[in-house]
């Protein structure tokens, strides 16, 4: 297996396989606005082929990064997750060379510690926790972990809800109503931002993108971006942004409401349609996002989330040291 450092920019192999299979989080024309936006993130992304070099077995997003001047590879840094994304399903065999030989392309270029983030175990092909053996058996260390919630969209149905719920949602449904931006330009993005602003604000959390960068993303990658508005009495009073991962997956990126009106329990509603929205467009999962900040389970949300039919899976993060 030939492992080598990719320009994502240029790289035919590594874009030939995002077409066949779409990933947002490996896509140049996502993590590029990290370099248009100054982040000053130091790519080091790689590519595994075949000893001929006619096949590409996998993708690895990456970056480099310096610490107590040591070399350390995370993947990835600037997205939820990384991890290899394959051309085709590995077997546990298969995988364990793919850890082997990124072990050794690390080593033979001085690094001195990696860091994966991984996506939950039912985001691949084989869900299985396999890969997650894999990892342990080559020598990593679970370093770090968190909750998210995910739907299984094939088992989703409103009758399966709880009634208080599903009263809820109800209520919502007769006094609110939920659009689809189509297009949103750059007023409607300011809007959208503006609400997003003061949900997070109101809980002392900071907002993961500014809104020149997520009008940037809504410019570049619009076709993995789907905007829904909550309306009350004609009014924007919350939003919904989701993240086309992969051709199946969804990511709820950012879910917010104006806090003056919490009362209209509008987040059950918008919540409820855009998992609907997600079935109906024939996704599998719907990945609602992390209940926890480092150590602190956030019992409430996760318990929000939970009535949705949404189950706990971990976002686990390996680390070994070379």
């Amino acid at each position: 297996m030939i492992v080598s450092k990719a320009d994502i920019l240029t790289n035919k192999n590594w874009n030939q396989l995002l077409k066949l299979k779409p990933h947002l989080f490996y896509d140049n024309r996502f993590l590029s606005y990290h370099d248009v936006f100054e982040k000053k993130i130091k790519w080091h992304h790689l590519i595994f082929m075949d000893d001929a070099k006619i096949k590409t077995i996998a993708i690895l997003n990456g970056v480099e990064l310096s610490e107590n001047n040591k070399k350390v590879h995370i993947s990835c840094e600037g997205v939820s997750f990384g991890g290899f994304h394959f051309a085709r399903a590995q077997k546990i065999s298969e995988y364990m060379e793919l850890l082997e030989s990124y072990i050794e392309y690390l080593k033979a270029n001085n690094f001195k510690k990696c860091i994966m983030k991984l996506p939950p175990a039912i985001y691949y092909e084989n869900s299985s926790e396999e890969y997650e053996y894999a990892h342990l058996h080559t020598g990593f260390k679970l370093a770090k972990y968190s909750i998210t919630n995910i739907v299984d969209l094939e088992y989703f149905n409103f009758d399966k809800l709880p009634n208080p719920l599903k009263r809820s949602i109800h209520k919502s449904n007769v006094s609110g109503e939920i659009k689809i931006f189509e297009n949103p330009d750059d007023e409607q993005i300011k809007k959208i931002y503006d609400i997003l602003f003061l949900d997070r604000s109101n809980k002392n959390v900071n907002v993961t993108h500014t809104f020149e960068e997520l009008k940037y993303l809504n410019n570049n990658i619009s076709e993995k971006m789907v905007f829904f508005g909550a309306y009350f009495e004609k009014k924007l009073i919350g939003i919904c942004l989701l993240f086309i991962v992969k051709p199946d997956i969804i990511l709820n990126f950012y879910m917010a409401a104006n806090p003056l009106y919490i009362k209209s329990r509008i987040s059950d509603l918008i919540l409820y349609r855009t998992i609907e929205w997600s079935k109906i467009n024939k996704f599998r999962i719907y990945d609602i996002g992390t209940s926890n900040i480092d150590n602190n389970f956030l019992k409430g949300l996760f318990n929000f989330k939970k009535k949705f039919l949404a189950d706990g899976y971990l976002r686990k993060t390996y680390l070994l040291e070379l």
